[in-house]
Parts: C-alpha cells; structure tokens; sequence
C-alpha cells in the first residue's frame, strides 16, 4: 500500500511540473518581425554641369528697334537641298531664294537673337528671317553651306542625334566646322520618335539625351527642340522645358510668335517648285 501511494505522489508531481511548463511557453511573448518599410522617395539625379559655350555669350541689343508686341518671325523650314520629293528643295531654287533675302535686306536670326525677339519684342532690324534645316541632311553641308556663307547668312540645323555619322547625315566634323561658322546646331531629338506616342519617362529621356549629346559634343547650351514630324503633347512641353531647352518648334504653319507659347513656335514650310516671288510674300507676311 506504501508503494503505491508513493507511485501515486510521483505522478502526480509530474502533472504539476508539466502544467507549469506549458503554461510558462503559453506566457512566452512571440518575436514579430517589423515590416520593412516603403518610401516612396525617387532616386537622386546628378545635374549635369552645362560648358560656357560660344553661342551662350551676351548679344550686345543696344541698337536693336523696338517692335509692337508680340514680335513676329518668319521662321523657314527646309529640310534636304536636292530634289526627288516635297522635303527637298533644288539648291539652285534654294540659291535663288537666299538670293531674294540678301538683296531684301533681310538679317538672319541665330537662335539666341530669335529668342530675345520673341520674348523680349525688339529685333535688330525690320527685316528679320530665322532659317532653319531638319534631319540634318549631309547636302546641308555640301549644297546649302557654301551658298549661306556666299552671303554671310547664320542658319540652324535640327540634328537627329543617333544619326550623326551616319550614311547621308552630318559628320561630327561637318557640324563642328559648321557651327564655327554661324550656322547653329540644335536637337531633334535623339532617336527621331513621334514623342506622343512615347511614354512619360521615354519623351523624357530622349529629350534629355539629345540636349546633353549636343551640349557636350559642341560646346553649347543647346536651347532649341525640334519635334519629330512635329508631333507634340501637353508631356512634350513639360518635359521639353524640364531638360533646359528654351523653345520648341513644330510644323504647324504661319509666323512665329510668343502667343503660340514658346515650346509651340510656328515655321513656313519651304517646297519646291515656289517661286521667288511667292517665297517673297511667305516671308514679308511673316514679319507683319
């Protein structure tokens, strides 16, 4: 009976304990893990440092005239000097056209001087023209070149910029003697996409490589944009303004003025076959 009833004690010593344990581990706080937690900062982007350029330096206005506001440029839009289709106009037409201009009177813009008309509404002479190029054609060097310096014309080419080098386009040589020289090289994008059809962060990522390529290869503060078959969204502006460029032009026709809004400027395409009398009157109109 002793043995037993000390079996019975042993085992009941052993429920106690293992209650106490249990109960121990029930009271034992759990370790939770901290989610890891979501910022929603953007990474930080370096700004690039912009070079002291030749086409950056103070245009000297003091006797430039004032005009009634807003000022009106005509500015011409060209794209190949050859023939084959509507782009491209003959350089004996093109000769006979920058002919009309220099025995007119007519002073050539660069794209600072355009600038500081449009905003600013004085120019530095009745008589103002601001002559442009797309794509960046190589007969832009070879044929429409010689005939502006012929008769000291300033000039401004819209460069596609993938396309430098390439056959039929400009040479990295030819736009550095070129802008040397009075004609102005600016950006026409860098791929030559129809920007509306891009996403947010594509339009801006090629607008800004195009203005950083040419900021760097040419020593300049590229100010100028040139949309792609002149296609352009309310993203297109923003973004064209956000990555430094100071005007943007497109192909919708008729004079340029700071009422269009200055990322929306107007060109007067050039065709062939005009004559220089009807050429005469797109210009003069363009300055009334």
């Amino acid at each position: 009976m002793k043995k037993y009833s000390m079996l019975f004690v042993f085992m009941l010593l052993i429920v106690v304990l293992s209650g106490c344990t249990m109960k121990a581990e029930a009271e034992k706080p759990k370790r939770v893990d901290k989610p890891t937690p979501v910022t929603s900062e953007k990474p930080e982007v370096e700004e690039m440092e912009i070079p002291e350029t030749i086409n950056s330096q103070e245009i000297d206005t003091s006797t430039w005239i004032d005009v009634d506001a807003p000022a009106r440029i005509p500015i011409l839009m060209y794209h190949s000097i050859s023939s084959g289709n509507s782009l491209r106009v003959p350089r004996e037409e093109f000769r006979e056209h920058m002919k009309w201009l220099h025995d007119n009177g007519y002073y050539t813009l660069t794209p600072e001087e355009a600038y500081i008309v449009l905003t600013e509404n004085k120019k530095p002479s009745e008589k103002t023209v601001f002559i442009t190029f797309d794509d960046g054609y190589e007969d832009n060097y070879i044929d429409a070149y010689p005939i502006l310096k012929e008769y000291g014309f300033k000039a401004t080419i819209f460069m596609i910029g993938k396309y430098i080098d390439k056959k039929n386009h400009l040479t990295e040589a030819q736009m550095k003697e070129m802008n040397q020289n009075g004609i102005s090289i600016e950006s026409h994008t860098f791929n030559h996409l129809e920007l509306p059809r891009l996403t947010e962060s594509q339009q801006l990522d090629d607008l800004t490589r195009s203005k950083q390529l040419f900021d760097q290869l040419l020593e300049q503060e590229t100010s100028i944009i040139c949309y792609p078959v002149g296609r352009y969204n309310e993203v297109t502006k923003k973004y064209a303004e956000q990555s430094g460029y100071k005007m943007g032009v497109t192909t919708e026709p008729g004079a340029a003025s700071s009422e269009q809004g200055m990322y929306t400027l107007h060109r007067i395409r050039i065709t062939p076959g005009m004559s220089t009398q009807w050429f005469g009157q797109l210009v003069e109109n363009g300055n009334h």
